[in-house]
């Protein structure tokens, strides 16, 4: 193609781009578009001055007028305050757990002379059940304040915003958007509730314990076995060892194993019920629980997790302190179901679990899969690594845990039932103060702050 043939493309192609062009926002911010809402009265424009040229009267002349100068000011009114009105939110709190309320502060600055007849904030957030849109006004120069709670509900990873603020003219010819790409993620941690006491085994303390014993001397000794490479030589007892012919080291007893792996099944597969009721949940909160009741609890331990969630694995190695126990509830708060079976997450991770350490096996498979998993856990002793069960089931699932009970209790493996349909109280607490507005018989009202503990 010459340039005699690009020539005619060229200027279709700038004139369908001009056509394009959004006229009523010229020279306004990227952020905020003009849109005609009302665009029919325009076509009596023609009609008004073929009027006034076939039959001149001063009738045609007023109403050409007067639609020139209701669409001029309508117009005026409202790129006036798109370029004035200001919009800014702020999030109360930084910390959320799943039931806490989530407070959002609005506020609508209007720097222009004219009043604020309306403004249609509309908000994109996804956190569930959040709904902040209002419309509201506000005089010249003036200012509207409002806020919104709802209740976090669900644990998990969200999003705050993008928004948009919608004004108009008196009219309602023209419309003006004010586009925001404000987001911020919101972190909802998992409840953490006090626990009924769970059996942890008895073993050799990998924790603090091990750290306050005496580098030398004769320990008692609990029982014996073969020696494997990592074995410190200081717990060889060597009288046995000539008597076998090979080396045997002492297997002591002094306190349940130091450091803890919490051991997570998330397995669709396996998972009952929906909603705070349904396994899932229940499974998360609890180790969610188990890790604060480690770190905080009376004899304080390093505590780490394994799990699978959305066919990734999670697997934070035990350590002491507030700071895990935050770290393992950032974990938890966005892990959905996933595809892999316990006993293939424990088949693949045994080797990196080290020795000397608890696993607390939180779990909702009973049946015929279960024995698959306890063999798993059987398997973990041999490798030094004893184990405790959390069984998570619905009440009428109960029957279906008496298999697995028997068989972990077969096997010495502490094992514990918890029902979904169990309350527990929150273990973390914090006060707050909260405004309220309160009626009086006279049919005022007065706002009061209000002090209450929420967990």
């Amino acid at each position: 193609m010459n340039d005699a043939d690009r020539a005619p493309a060229l200027h279709l192609h700038a004139l369908r781009a001009w056509f394009q062009v959004d006229l009523w926002s010229r020279r306004l911010p990227p952020e905020v578009t003009i849109r005609l809402l009302a665009g029919w009265p325009i076509l009596l424009l023609p009609l008004f001055l073929f009027g006034q040229l076939v039959t001149p009267h001063p009738v045609w002349m007023v109403l050409l007028v007067v639609l020139v100068g209701l669409y001029g000011a309508a117009y005026g009114w409202v790129r006036a305050q798109a370029a004035s009105v200001e919009f800014t939110r702020r999030r109360q709190g930084s910390i959320l757990v799943a039931g806490d309320l989530l407070r959002e502060d609005f506020e609508v600055h209007n720097r222009s002379g004219l009043p604020l007849l309306w403004a249609a904030f509309v908000d994109h957030s996804d956190l569930p059940g959040y709904q902040p849109g209002s419309v509201v006004g506000c005089n010249a120069g003036g200012s509207y304040r409002w806020w919104k709670e709802v209740e976090c509900s669900q644990r998990g990873v969200f999003r705050l915003g993008p928004h948009q603020l919608q004004i108009g003219d008196p009219f309602g010819l023209f419309a003006a958007e004010i586009i925001s790409d404000y987001r911020e993620s919101v972190l909802i941690y998992p409840r953490v509730v006090q626990l009924p006491p769970v059996d942890l085994p008895r073993g050799s303390a990998g924790g603090v314990s091990s750290r306050r014993r005496p580098l030398f001397g004769v320990e008692p000794a609990a029982s014996v076995r073969e020696y494997v490479p990592g074995d410190s030589m200081r717990m060889v007892h060597w009288s046995t060892s000539a008597h076998y012919g090979h080396l045997t080291v002492r297997e002591q007893e002094l306190e349940p194993s130091g450091d803890v792996w919490i051991v997570l099944d998330l397995n669709e597969a396996v998972q009952q019920g929906d909603g705070r009721r349904g396994t899932l949940e229940y499974a998360v909160m609890l180790a969610a629980s188990m890790a604060a009741e480690m770190v905080s609890g009376e004899d304080r331990r390093a505590v780490g997790l394994l799990t699978v969630a959305d066919h990734r694995v999670t697997a934070l190695p035990p350590q002491p302190g507030r700071a895990q126990l935050w770290s393992i509830m950032a974990a938890l708060a966005p892990a959905q179901a996933s595809a892999t079976p316990l006993e293939e997450l424990l088949r693949r991770n045994l080797s990196t679990l080290g020795r000397r350490h608890t696993l607390v096996v939180i779990t909702p498979s009973t049946g015929e899969a279960a024995a698959l998993w306890v063999a798993e856990l059987v398997r973990a002793q041999g490798q030094g690594l004893a184990s405790s069960v959390i069984l998570v089931a619905e009440p009428d699932a109960e029957p279906y845990t008496e298999e697995p009970v028997q068989l972990l209790a077969r096997l010495d493996i502490p094992v514990k039932v918890v029902r979904t349909d169990m309350d527990f109280r929150p273990a973390l607490t914090y006060r707050r103060t909260r405004k309220v507005i309160r009626s009086t018989p006279t049919g005022g009202a007065f706002t009061v702050e209000v002090e209450e503990e929420v967990g």
